[in-house]
Formats: structure tokens, sequence, C-alpha cells
């Protein structure tokens, strides 16, 4: 089976967009390094946030097994004091569940406003880069006529 020969104009086009898109790395790379800047920075959020989930569901677990505990040790003799090791237990819960909720709108909240600071910060790269490129340079400037 012979191999087909690639159609000249097709790959003249291909590089000719190539070669334009090669133009506008320079504009394009504040964007990109500010892009993963901020995604670093929030796989940072993201790792601190998890870790404090895990600890307090580490602490909801070893909690209840306590309760359990004491419940199995005094609650048979006490109903009283096993509803009240239970109430205890569900408002220690409450709590860790409202300081999940806190940390998540603070986590939402710190990564939006990494991404928002890298496109604010990327924009004005952009547009440095885009300056530098529109000033002639001196040899430019003689080459001008007058």
């Amino acid at each position: 089976m012979a191999a087909r020969k690639p159609d000249a104009p097709a790959v003249t086009s291909f590089f000719s967009q190539y070669q334009n898109m090669l133009g506008m790395i320079p504009l394009m790379a504040p964007q990109a390094e500010r892009f993963w800047q901020a995604q670093k920075d929030i796989l940072g959020e993201t790792e601190t946030f998890s870790r404090h989930w895990f600890e307090r569901r580490h602490t909801a677990t070893r909690t209840a097994l306590e309760t359990a505990k004491d419940i199995s040790a005094n609650g048979s003799s006490d109903p009283a004091h096993a509803m009240k090791s239970v109430a205890e237990w569900q408002k220690q819960s409450m709590e860790r569940i409202a300081e999940d909720t806190r940390e998540w709108f603070d986590f939402c909240a710190r990564c939006a406003g990494r991404f928002g600071r890298a496109e604010l910060e990327a924009g004005e790269d952009s547009l440095e880069e885009i300056a530098k490129s529109a000033k002639p340079t001196k040899r430019e400037k003689d080459d001008i006529p007058v």
C-alpha cells in the first residue's frame, strides 16, 4: 500500500497557522503562568481544607466510639446518662458541621480570589507585553522615512 503524500497547500496552511500561533506566545505566556500559579495555590488550599475536614471526621469517629463505650458501660443502668452522652456527642458533631461549612465558604472565597487576581495580573502582564511590542526600536525609528 502506497503512502499518501500530504497535500502541499494544506501543509503550508498548517505551518502558516503554526507560525501565527507562535507569534502569540509572548501574549499568552502571562496568562499561562498566572493560571498555573493559581492552580498550584489552589491545590495547597484544597490540601489544607481536606486535612482539616478529615481531622474533624477522625474526631467524630473517635468521640462516637468513646460515647458508645460510655453508653455500654453506664447507659444500661442509667438511661438519662446515655441520653446526655448522645446529646453531647450530637452537639459536638453540629459544631464540626458548622466548622465544615465555615471553612468551605472561606475556601471557595480564597480560590475565587486567587483566580480573579491571577486573571487581573495576567491581563496587566499582557498589556505590558503589547506595549513593549508596539514601541518601535531605535533601528525601526531610523528606518522610517521622513
